[in-house]
């Protein structure tokens, strides 16, 4: 329950609650309500989600006419402040933590990035498609490639520990003269020398066990944040279900109105199990393929594996191999169970289900459970055998042989799964059937995995065939299905929006990991370091004296390999070749917008698209056309999102087609390659470093604060649903506690106020919310549509400006806020290239909607008129806020001045600053005065607004 102060007559007698949220820049309280930070007091809630409003001091204080600080009569003015739930987190049991644990802590929120990209792109499919065999399995597609981040980041992670420090950085054991000794990498720490001591198999247990654990800290990173604002639910919604009410059928109603969209916390949970199964099973069969094949010299590498007889029985019934081969069969078997698992599982709320309460929903997870319970027990296996393996070397040896087996094949093939689903994506919102792109898929991949086990001779040719056949198939079904949609103008990048948001997942992840296994070979492998250097006479000699003197002493030497450099999988190389090239294609395009723009800085931005363009006389003029020049060019942020995953695609597959990093070629292409490797690598590191140095030391030592914000108050806004490591979804606390708050001022959850029914039917709330702030406020207006009053509940306004509803979240994802849930016009989206990028704004009407609308449930009749409680300012200038219907002949929006006339010198407001534009006060008086002579809406079949009809 929500509380409030309460002072003397004075302080009660307000009727309209205006509430104000801030959006994406985290507005402290104070600036939300234009007062200085001693002049607000707390009022509710705790330092994550918390209420505000001025002191009774600052309120006493007169203001002249316009001052944006003048409250109207009857009105109490709030903030509602929500960023710490997006930004800032506490370590389970440690809270608040600073100094070199807050760095790892950031550093591991970098790492789960593409996880919460994965997770937005799972949101940005048709979630309303019907299932059935008719259905694109949009979800499941994206869940199957959050699958295979976990399965990367192993991958990662092993061939830094097993491919790395295991096989290369603690060589074998060896005799000199009388002195044993093991070479171990310099740059190790020095406490990691004691290992040098143990046994080949113990160490290389040790380093598996090691491995599992930096898996299982990269999944609880995610859930930091969760403890405290996950699966709350709002006072009248529990006091609902508690009293027994049903929900019953709202498969008309919003996404984000439905029973149970807020609380897919504890649903997706399931996850969890399923990819720590598939990724325990992973790493004990990588480790069971290793000891599998590494004393068989011909099957140290995956070309040819099959050709060369590898798959024989005779092979693996050799030496007592036989178990191990049965671990990797087993191994397999629980992967393949566990991608099942993941890509059948259903979260969405149900379009329909009778009175199905949405407390009741639950996902059975026995299936999951004994999974993971089958991994671990295979994992501890492995682990056991390993560590009783003795102290035979761990490398094969062959030294042209990988260190490590199958940690070159492991990050390739999950890479190529990935392609292929990305590919499979184009067409899963133009409802690409499953039974088209699965099998697909499945063919391509296994095809292509038979092409490299049997790459010589004739199957070889067949293979690869097929292989590049069934590419080409599943990449055209896939864009022809996608341009068909007859409603992709209207959608984020025409369609395709799953597939641009999973090719930027999968890019990052990969950048992440390339420059995670890069770094850390460049740190070990110094060229100066000691491990790159031959044990002199001198050393030797030393070594013997100092055995002879102390027969007890077991020296060490911190010294690696005579090997010139550490081996590095190929694929992390040649990513870095392509990635490298795509940065620089990407800088081209953003020189050539630059030219474009510079070269239209004499063009003018009209006001209104396709409206007047006169030229700026004066100075104040020219200044505003600069800014929305300025705006324009961010605007274009869609097409260059679409472009930057274009590039992440094609340095993923040029990290499966590039030539070997490894090998030499001769002539001009074998220098060039060489130098492109030597160059990417370094840049690579250095922006390995460089996202150390802004993550690891950047921020306040005094607050645990996620890295760059504003991506996480974008990021985290939709709930948890695609991957299970994702960061946590703070809507799923501050939906319902703005409800709550709501609800308490109108009385709506039960508790009674001062003054009874008559108080209760005087009260009005206003939702006045900036930027994202505007996204939140409407989720938690459709989240009311199953309070006491239904949709159309008269007593409650909106007043939003600087907002991304259409432009952004309408297009990206149309099920959750487009114009079919906000009844408003549909967007097609900014122009590259054009001077206005909003030019080709179309004067559409919105289409028939099958339901309730945002815009409907806040118009009501007033003597036979339209009354419209949902007002919206913009302004050319801003580079991030849009209307949310039209920039002309809407009734919704209005233009904000773009000069801020209290500033002492000329400044032209862009962003922030609209509650002290006087178009703020003047929507503020019209919307409170609208509400005060609302009164309740008849139900009916037909809402009219000024200018539409609607059905």
């Amino acid at each position: 329950m929500h509380r409030w102060r309460r002072g003397t007559t004075e302080h009660e007698t307000p009727d309209v609650l205006e509430l104000r949220v801030h959006g994406v820049a985290n507005t402290p309280p104070a600036s939300m309500l234009e007062l200085a930070p001693g002049q607000v007091e707390q009022v509710d809630g705790d330092e994550l989600g918390s209420f505000w409003t001025p002191t009774a001091a600052a309120a006493a204080v007169p203001r002249r006419a316009g001052d944006p600080r003048e409250v109207p009569p009857g009105v109490r003015r709030e903030a509602y402040s929500w960023g710490a739930m997006a930004r800032l987190s506490a370590v389970p049991g440690l809270g608040r933590v600073s100094g070199v644990v807050a760095g790892v802590v950031r550093a591991l929120w970098v790492l789960i990035v593409p996880f919460g990209l994965a997770n937005v792109a799972y949101w940005s499919r048709d979630a309303d498609e019907p299932h059935g065999r008719r259905s694109s399995a949009g979800g499941g597609l994206v869940r199957l490639f959050g699958l295979l981040l976990t399965l990367l980041w192993l991958a990662t992670v092993s061939t830094v520990t097993l491919g790395v420090v295991a096989a290369q950085c603690y060589g074998p054991r060896v005799t000199s003269g009388e002195v044993t000794y093991v070479q171990v990498c310099a740059a190790l720490p020095g406490w990691t020398d004691a290992a040098a001591r143990w046994s080949t198999g113990g160490r290389t247990a040790a380093l598996v066990g090691l491995t599992a654990v930096v898996l299982v800290v990269l999944a609880a990173a995610g859930s930091t944040g969760r403890l405290r604002y996950e699966r709350r639910m709002s006072t009248t919604k529990a006091r609902g279900l508690a009293e027994g009410e049903r929900l019953g059928s709202r498969g008309r109603w919003p996404l984000l109105a439905r029973p149970g969209f807020w609380t897919h916390a504890r649903r997706s949970s399931v996850q969890w199990f399923a990819h720590l199964a598939a990724a325990f099973a992973t790493l004990a069969g990588l480790v069971s393929w290793h000891y599998l094949y590494r004393d068989v010299p011909q099957c140290t590498r995956s070309d040819g594996f099959g050709t060369r007889g590898c798959l024989d029985a005779a092979v693996w019934a050799h030496d007592g191999r036989l178990p191990w081969a049965l671990a990797v069969l087993a191994a397999g078997v629980v992967v393949a169970l566990a991608a099942w698992r993941t890509g059948r599982l259903r979260l969405d709320p149900l379009r329909s289900g009778g009175s199905t309460l949405a407390a009741e929903v639950r996902v059975p997870r026995t299936a999951e459970v004994l999974l993971l319970l089958a991994s671990l027990a295979l994992l501890g296996w492995v682990v056991t055998a390993v560590a009783l393996s003795g102290d035979e070397p761990l490398r094969p040896a062959d030294a042209a042989s990988p260190p490590f087996l199958g940690l070159h094949a492991l990050p390739r093939t999950v890479v190529a799964l990935m392609v292929l689903l990305v590919l499979a994506a184009v067409g899963i919102r133009a409802h690409l059937r499953a039974t088209v792109w699965v099998p697909l898929v499945l063919v391509t991949a296994a095809s292509g995995g038979l092409a490299v086990l049997w790459s010589d001779g004739t199957w070889g040719v067949v293979w690869r065939t097929v292989a590049g056949v069934g590419l080409v198939v599943l990449g055209g079904v896939a864009w022809v299905v996608s341009r068909r949609r007859p409603q992709r103008a209207s959608e984020g990048w025409s369609g395709r929006g799953p597939a641009v948001l999973l090719a930027l997942a999968g890019g990052l992840a990969m950048v992440l990991s390339a420059a995670a296994v890069l770094g850390t070979v460049a740190w070990l492998d110094a060229p100066a370091a000691a491990e790159n250097q031959r044990l002199s006479p001198q050393t030797t000699q030393a070594l013997d004296e100092a055995a002879a003197q102390d027969p007890l002493r077991d020296p060490v030497v911190v010294q690696g390999p005579s090997a010139a450099h550490l081996h590095v999988p190929p694929g992390y190389e040649q990513f870095a070749v392509a990635s490298v090239a795509g940065v620089l294609l990407l800088v081209l395009l953003l020189v050539v917008l630059g030219l474009r723009t510079a070269a239209l800085r004499h063009s003018v931005v009209p006001a209104v698209p396709g409206g007047p363009r006169p030229d700026p006389a004066t100075g104040e003029e020219r200044a505003v056309q600069a800014a929305r020049r300025r705006a324009a060019l961010a605007q274009r942020a869609e097409r260059l999102v679409g472009a930057l995953a274009v590039l992440h695609v094609l340095a993923l597959v040029g990290s499966l087609a590039l030539p070997d990093p490894h090998a030499a070629y001769d002539g001009p292409f074998g220098t060039l390659w060489a130098l492109a490797v030597d160059l990417s690598g370094a840049a690579v590191v250095t922006a390995f470093g460089l996202v150390v140095a802004s993550v690891v030391l950047a921020g306040s030592k005094k607050a645990l604060a996620r890295p760059w914000g504003l991506l996480w108050d974008l990021m985290c806004f939709l709930p948890r649903a695609a991957h299970p490591f994702a960061p946590p979804c703070y809507a799923e606390r501050v939906v319902p506690e703005l409800r709550a708050r709501i609800d308490a001022w109108l009385g709506d959850d039960g508790t009674p106020l001062p003054g009874g029914d008559a108080t209760r039917a005087r009260r009005r709330v206003l939702l006045s919310a900036h930027s994202l702030g505007g996204v939140v406020a409407v989720a938690t207006l459709l989240a009311r549509w199953d309070g006491p009053a239904g949709p159309h509940d008269h007593r409650v306004g909106l007043l939003t400006y600087g907002t991304q509803l259409r432009a952004y979240f309408g297009r990206f994802f149309p099920e959750l806020f487009g114009p079919a849930v906000l009844g408003t016009r549909p967007s097609l989206g900014a122009r590259m290239w054009a001077a206005d990028p909003w030019q080709q704004e179309a004067p559409a009407e919105p289409g028939p909607t099958p339901g309730p609308t945002v815009l409907g449930s806040l118009t009501s009749s007033d003597g036979g008129s339209a009354a419209v409680r949902w007002r919206s300012l913009w302004r050319r200038t801003d580079f991030i806020g849009f209307p949310v219907d039209a920039y002309a002949g809407s009734p919704v929006d209005a233009p904000a001045s773009e000069i801020d006339d209290d500033a002492y010198l000329l400044q032209v407001v862009a962003h922030s600053g609209y509650p002290r534009a006087p178009e703020y006060r003047r929507e503020l008086d019209t919307l409170v005065a609208r509400l005060r002579a609302s009164r309740p809406v008849a139900r009916t079949r037909r809402t009219t607004v000024p200018g539409r009809t609607r059905r």
